[in-house]
């Protein structure tokens, strides 16, 4: 049986919210120690956090600890933002084996991290692997290729460690150690299913177009049109006379694989507009596309991604079967919670009423991982939530 746990804290002081994190955590673990410890923190506690580690492995009986910094962090009992935090899941099973793992030095090796961690997790592919990168020093998708590359073929889920930017930096957290410039993570192997899915913060405007011409991340046309022209006539007027604050809510959709003819309901990566050229029509975003691939625009709605939240949860909920999972993993993106619907605690209000008391722990983080069109891939303005059951 697999067994887990949950606990959150908003002490300031970094001992106590911790002690006292792990103890709720502990509850859900009531015949023994651990096996693993998931801890996520905001970037206040990163300071006094190495010191503390010791206290978490007392409480929870076990040194198998990850986890990261986030701009804030959430159970199921709520979200913390703005504030200080702590968050502990504690794990235990006889039919789950959980394997942690650490790669220091990422920045410009992650392709080589990437293969590395597929070969720590082994050959018996794994139902689960998570992932939690260095927020400035990563390069997810070159992670990815590398795993990729070196035959992982299992689901893979994350996030980016964040922070508030008072640090300039973000933190790792693996046994005893709080680094950065790291990738840590675990694999979860065993008597077990996933039902992981992906809730999108952009919202599809107007319907799906083909590029008709481009070079690497410069899009020239879109259904033979000059592409910002395309561009200009969907986001209107108000948009247009300040297009700074238009690539703030208005980015494109892709499908996960350039070859589909089709862009279904929540089935794109959302990726940023970089860059205009209004003279010369180009638009620039935030990965190579290539001619005859589709693309929609998204617009950053908070009313909308509720819905796609809830029908999300839906479509979970029909997977499951009317199985009660025993654990859930959610990472959303720093760009959702309070600065989406304009209130704090709206995902995992709706996370709480369609799943009830099933122990969850998440943190929002600068970008996400998870699995779309058959392959892993990165994801940003997203929530992605991962549930095992047995």
């Amino acid at each position: 049986m697999l067994k887990a746990g949950v606990g959150q804290s908003s002490r300031s002081d970094t001992r106590a919210a911790v002690e006292e994190a792990a103890r709720k955590a502990m509850a859900g673990v009531p015949d023994g120690n651990a096996d693993l410890a998931l801890v996520y923190a905001t970037v206040d506690h990163a300071g006094a956090l190495e010191e503390e580690l010791a206290a978490l492995h007392q409480v929870t009986g076990t040194r198998n600890t990850v986890g990261c910094s986030g701009l804030g962090i959430l159970t199921e009992d709520g979200e913390i933002e703005g504030e200080s935090g702590v968050a502990v899941m504690a794990l235990a099973s006889d039919t789950v084996g959980a394997r942690p793992f650490v790669r220091d030095s990422l920045k410009g090796n992650d392709g080589p991290a990437g293969q590395d961690i597929a070969n720590a997790v082994g050959p018996d592919h794994p139902s689960l692997t998570v992932l939690l990168a260095d927020g400035y020093k990563s390069r997810p998708d070159a992670m990815l290729d590398g795993m990729a590359q070196a035959g992982h073929s299992g689901p893979v889920v994350g996030a980016a460690s964040s922070e508030d930017g008072s640090h300039g930096k973000t933190y790792q957290f693996y046994e005893d150690r709080v680094i950065s410039n790291s990738v840590v993570g675990f694999s979860l192997s065993g008597a077990f299913e996933t039902v992981i899915d992906i809730t999108q913060g952009c919202q599809p405007v107007g319907e799906p177009m083909v590029v008709t011409k481009a070079h690497e991340n410069l899009i020239f046309e879109i259904d033979h049109r000059p592409a910002f022209e395309v561009f200009a006539d969907l986001v209107g007027k108000p948009f247009q006379q300040d297009l700074r604050r238009a690539l703030a809510f208005v980015f494109v959709g892709l499908p996960p694989d350039p070859r589909q003819k089709e862009i279904e309901p929540g089935q794109y990566l959302v990726r940023n507009i970089i860059g205009v050229d209004a003279q010369r029509g180009i638009l620039a975003v935030a990965q190579p596309v290539e001619e005859g691939q589709r693309l929609i625009f998204t617009l950053r709605d908070g009313q909308r991604a509720r819905e796609d939240l809830r029908q999300m949860l839906e479509r979970q909920a029909a997977r499951l079967e009317g199985r009660t999972p025993r654990m859930g993993l959610y990472f959303n993106c720093c760009a959702r919670g309070s600065g989406l619907y304009g209130v704090p605690g709206i995902d995992t209000a709706y996370i709480k009423q369609a799943l009830g008391d099933v122990p969850v722990i998440g943190f929002f983080g600068n970008y996400e991982l998870g699995p779309l069109g058959g392959a892993n891939h990165l994801l940003t303005y997203t929530g992605v939530l991962a549930l095992v059951t047995e």
